[in-house]
């Protein structure tokens, strides 16, 4: 009996504290993802005629100093990386949002993103923050896995702090400390497929024909591994997607050395940063000139 009154008491207090982290809970990641969110959509809002938004997860945000695209003339650029754990669908509505008719807008998505959930757990999280009705996007079961999930994650997280460009991007990332347990490379599905994701990409296109705002595709800048060379994966999905979309460049274009790594295979430091937005800066000057 005893046993019995100690598990429904602990139950019960499970369930107690599930409700009021559900209802109450400010996680500090997603704090941070929508105060970079309020500054980059304050940013492109000021802006008067056309502009090229360069839109992704945490990669984009290391890898294209906006500030420096703009100095050098030409459309004003806006920095949209965000988070890649919030999954394609969040970061294509973004942009969507804050793209007007004759905007440009540049995906640099993670490999991950093509073949993650469509929406993912940071997803989650950010509705349940911010815009509970959109919640209705998850199953049930979702839900529940997506909450625990975030709870977890929450407890471990801490916030990095950087320097950020008004229009966006970091910028002074003056280290490179790749933890040696991340340096391996990406694990990519043994063969490519249509996901849902690649779907909200070609409805996310189309919708932006209708609207007159040019959509193009890269590739991150990611660590450099001799596997990759032999990947079916990334060879069916550079295919794929050269055969759907505007593409710029390829992937073994952006793969860097361990000197311009930050923190993770996909954050360049500086140097890594400076380098891929000159080689940025060079392929939109060539494309523009053919």
């Amino acid at each position: 009996m005893i046993h019995l009154i100690i598990v429904i008491s602990f139950f019960a207090l499970f369930i107690i504290v599930a409700l009021l982290y559900y209802f109450f809970y400010q996680a500090k990641g997603i704090v941070r993802i929508n105060r970079l969110l309020t500054l980059k959509e304050a940013y492109a809002n000021q802006i008067q005629g056309k502009k090229r938004l360069i839109v992704g997860g945490s990669d984009v945000l290391y890898s294209f100093d906006t500030a420096f695209l703009n100095e050098k003339g030409g459309l004003p650029h806006v920095n949209f990386g965000l988070n890649v754990g919030l999954g394609m669908q969040f970061i294509l509505d973004t942009a969507m949002k804050n793209a007007k008719s004759g905007d440009e807008i540049v995906f640099c998505f993670a490999y991950s993103l093509y073949y993650r959930p469509n929406l993912d757990i940071f997803a989650y999280e950010y509705y349940r923050m911010y815009n509970r009705h959109k919640l209705k996007r998850f199953s049930l079961k979702k839900q529940v896995y997506y909450l625990l999930a975030n709870l977890r994650l929450n407890v471990k997280f801490v916030e990095k702090k950087f320097d950020i460009s008004e229009c966006g991007a970091y910028q002074n990332i003056a280290f490179s400390d790749l933890d040696p347990s991340k340096n391996k490379p990406l694990r990519f599905p043994e063969h490519f497929e249509e996901t849902a994701a690649i779907r909200a990409l070609h409805r996310f296109v189309r919708m932006a024909k209708r609207r007159n705002i040019d959509v193009k595709l890269t590739y991150p800048s990611t660590l450099g591994f001799d596997t990759y060379e032999h990947s079916n994966y990334l060879a069916d999905l550079k295919a794929y997607l050269e055969s759907n979309f505007t593409v710029i460049g390829s992937p073994n274009d952006y793969f860097v050395p361990l000197s311009e790594i930050a923190n993770s295979v996909y954050h360049v430091n500086q140097i890594g940063q400076k380098r891929r937005t000159e080689q940025f800066l060079q392929e939109i000057k060539e494309r523009e000139s053919l």
